[in-house]
């Protein structure tokens, strides 16, 4: 039951990770700036997610990590009062991980460890920041999936 509901809230906020940011936030490219190509950049962060993906311990652990990937691209273009994604991940650990203190620090290590990943990526809200945006709302779709399949390994 505690992965239904998590999986529902995290479905019911999903339209939230396409957003861009409020006018003004969102840089465009300047002259000295180079042009990238849609394409090229989202199959980059496809690989680096899966290469990623692939170092976490469990389903919950990448969860947190994106979630974490997530706040950190949030803040940037929404401002440090932003904490969506923190709080989702808050909810998460309460229900994942409520009297195990080990669990509940590998999570958060998880989730920080995300956080930093984007943190030393990006300076600004660019249309790059929106494409990896995209490509991390897909992978917690997925991520969600699993974690809501009952014959799934534990």
């Amino acid at each position: 039951m505690k992965r239904v509901l998590l999986i529902l809230a995290f479905l019911v906020t999903t339209p939230a990770f396409g957003q861009i940011a409020p006018e003004n936030k969102l840089e465009t490219q300047s002259a000295e700036q180079p042009k990238f190509d849609p394409k090229v950049t989202a199959q980059k962060l496809e690989e680096r997610i899966d290469k990623n993906m692939v170092t976490m311990t469990g389903l919950v652990e990448a969860m947190a990590n994106n979630l974490g990937q997530l706040h950190s691209l949030r803040t940037l273009c929404f401002g440090e009062e932003d904490q969506k994604w923190r709080m989702v991940a808050s909810n998460m650990m309460q229900i994942e991980a409520p009297k195990d203190a080990a669990y509940r620090r590998q999570l958060i290590r998880a989730f920080n460890a995300g956080y930093y990943a984007q943190k030393n990526r990006y300076t600004s809200c660019t249309a790059e920041v929106a494409l990896d945006v995209a490509a991390l709302s897909e992978n917690g779709r997925h991520i969600a999936t699993m974690l809501g399949d009952p014959y799934r390994e534990r």
